[in-house]
């Protein structure tokens, strides 16, 4: 396989790759918030709006330290990532894989990408970047092991 062969990439790669993914390429690119399930021990779910990025093959967001996300995390790695759908949920995409922190990310205010999509976001909140990166210090990377895209 080449670089440039999507199964070399995993799920997400693939699924992006299909015919029926242009929404979700599109939407993967311009949405701010997606939503992230995670379980806690006692095997409830629990769903928390994220703001994200796509490295192509993976998903990653930044996390406050100590929150009941990281503490489900802790205790299981499993978790579902989906975008909002359209109104009548005709486009959507699920990913569910594993999560966990990952120092390899660089700290979202030294994170050029992340800067250029959540520029205006970050204004429309009132967030600096320095400030934001102080409070969401923990990097999280999602592996994807199934994609769903519709």
């Amino acid at each position: 396989m080449s670089d440039h062969d999507p199964l070399a990439g995993g799920p997400l790669m693939v699924a992006r790759a299909r015919d029926n993914a242009a929404w979700a390429r599109e939407q993967l690119e311009r949405d701010v918030v997606a939503w992230l399930t995670t379980v806690a021990p006692d095997g409830r779910v629990q769903s928390s709006p994220i703001s994200f990025l796509h490295d192509r093959a993976d998903v990653f967001f930044y996390s406050q330290p100590d929150t009941p996300k990281l503490r489900n995390l802790a205790q299981s790695p499993l978790v579902s990532f989906h975008l909002q759908s359209d109104p009548f949920a005709d486009h959507w995409l699920i990913v569910e894989g594993t999560a966990m922190p990952d120092a390899t990310i660089p700290r979202l205010d030294a994170h050029e990408l992340y800067q250029a999509k959540y520029r205006e976001p970050h204004a429309h909140w009132g967030l600096d970047f320095t400030e934001t990166a102080k409070d969401f210090s923990v990097p999280i990377r999602i592996r994807p092991t199934r994609v769903r895209v519709g």
